[in-house]
């Protein structure tokens, strides 16, 4: 074989290599991370990771450290309900203006993407508060959740 094409070949096959291996841990990198959110986001999810990073030297720390991230959490958890119940509002505002200037087909359409308000079709990702992987949270909401996050057991402290 010619040196110059065995050099060609070397060259694609690196590079067909480097982008399979690129595309593969860019996608486990981000699976982690979502992970690593979806686990926050869960009931006392928040509470738990902060233990897990700051590691208290005793229980009494822990003890005088707790009421602060807990109340941190049910302020982080409200602005998010806050947030979500705001887009809510605005998709909702959204669907009802464009409603008289869509044909058919096209509400249809929009009605899989913007949520109607009477709970009628919801996005592609399915219904928001119902379902096999809704739960409770600590306010007493449901909350979606990925099926994987009820398998996978909460980290130790």
């Amino acid at each position: 074989m010619n040196p110059s094409v065995r050099a060609w070949l070397l060259l694609g096959v690196t590079l067909l290599l480097g982008i399979s291996l690129g595309l593969l841990g860019g996608g486990a990198l981000q699976e982690r991370r979502v992970a690593r959110v979806n686990d926050m986001r869960r009931p006392g999810g928040f509470t738990e990771h902060i233990q897990h990073v700051i590691q208290p030297t005793s229980d009494s720390q822990w003890a005088r450290i707790r009421p602060l991230v807990e109340a941190t959490a049910q302020q982080n958890m409200g602005m998010r309900h806050q947030h979500d119940s705001a887009m809510h509002a605005a998709l909702d505002s959204l669907r009802a203006t464009l409603d008289p200037l869509l044909d058919a087909r096209q509400r249809e359409r929009l009605a899989h993407f913007v949520p109607s308000p009477n709970g009628g079709a919801r996005s592609r990702r399915g219904p928001r508060n119902d379902g096999p992987n809704a739960r409770r949270s600590d306010d007493g909401r449901e909350q979606r959740t990925r099926d994987d996050d009820r398998r996978r057991p909460p980290p130790r402290p």
